[in-house]
C-alpha cells in the first residue's frame, strides 16, 4: 500500500522526482546516520538533484503517538505538516520537496526530502558578529518566534543549531527554523513562547544580555500585532 502526501511541490524540481522510489534510494552522504529511536529507525542523507542540494529523512516505523495518532504517525509526515503551517504563517523553513509513506513487509517507511537552505547559517556559527549586527540578529529572531508563538505553535526543539540566519549588507537578516519534528500546538501562545524561550536561552550562546533583552521586546511586539491564520 501507498499513501503520497496531499501537496505536491511543482516545477522543475518535482518533473521525473514524484516518486517514492527515486528519494528513497537517491544516493548521498550520512548527515544523521541512522539510528534506532522510537521502536524504529531514522537517518538523513544530503544528496544532489538536477536542481540542486537536498536533504531526504529516510525511516522505518519511526512513528509519534498521540490521542490524534494513536497507532503512530510516521515524525517525517509530522514535519511535513509542521513544514506546510510554517509556509502558510509566512515563516521560512527547507521548502518541502516531497513526502510519502508506504506499509511494507518490514512496516511503515516514509520519506521526507527538503531543500537545502542557501547562504544560511546556524545561529551558533554567528560568534564574530559585530556588536550592531548582533542586535539586528536578535530583533528579526525575536519577531519570527513571536510570529511562531502567536499561532500558538511551539518549536520544541530550539536550540541554535535549529536557527539559521541568512546576512545582508543593506538589510535584516533573514531567520528560517529547521528540525520540526518536535514541534506542536499548544493551548495558548504565553505556552509555547515559555518553553522555546527557555530552551533557547539555555542553548545558545551569541546574544549576550542587551541582544537577549532586544529578542524578547521583539518578540513581544509579534506576539502582539500579528495575528495567527
Amino acid at each position: 500500500m501507498f499513501c503520497a502526501a496531499s501537496e505536491r511541490p511543482t516545477g522543475p524540481e518535482a518533473a521525473g522526482k514524484d516518486d517514492y522510489d527515486y528519494w528513497w534510494t537517491l544516493p548521498g552522504s550520512w548527515v544523521e546516520e541512522p539510528n534506532e529511536r522510537r521502536s524504529g529507525w531514522s537517518g538523513v542523507i544530503r544528496a544532489a538533484t538536477g536542481n540542486g542540494v537536498a536533504y531526504v529523512k529516510r525511516q522505518r516505523n519511526h512513528l509519534f503517538r498521540s490521542l490524534r495518532h494513536p497507532l503512530g504517525w510516521p515524525t517525517a509526515s509530522r514535519e511535513w505538516h509542521f513544514l506546510l503551517r510554517l509556509r502558510a504563517l509566512g515563516i521560512a523553513a527547507p521548502t518541502p520537496l516531497f513526502h510519502a509513506v508506504r506499509h511494507t513487509a518490514a512496516g511503515i517507511e516514509a520519506v521526507l526530502a527538503t531543500a537545502a537552505l542557501e547562504d544560511y547559517h546556524p545561529l551558533h556559527e554567528l560568534q564574530a558578529l559585530p556588536a550592531a549586527r548582533r542586535a539586528a540578529v536578535a530583533q528579526a529572531l525575536g519577531q519570527v518566534l513571536g510570529r511562531l508563538h502567536r499561532a500558538r505553535l511551539q518549536h520544541g526543539c530550539l536550540y541554535d543549531k535549529h536557527v539559521m540566519i541568512r546576512l545582508h549588507h543593506d538589510a535584516p537578516p533573514d531567520v528560517a527554523l529547521l528540525d520540526l519534528e518536535k514541534m506542536h500546538r499548544r493551548l495558548t501562545p504565553a505556552q509555547a513562547a515559555r518553553h522555546d524561550l527557555t530552551q533557547l536561552r539555555r542553548h545558545q550562546g551569541l546574544f549576550d544580555d542587551q541582544d537577549w533583552t532586544r529578542l524578547l521586546a521583539s518578540h513581544a511586539h509579534a506576539l502582539a500585532h500579528h495575528a495567527a491564520p
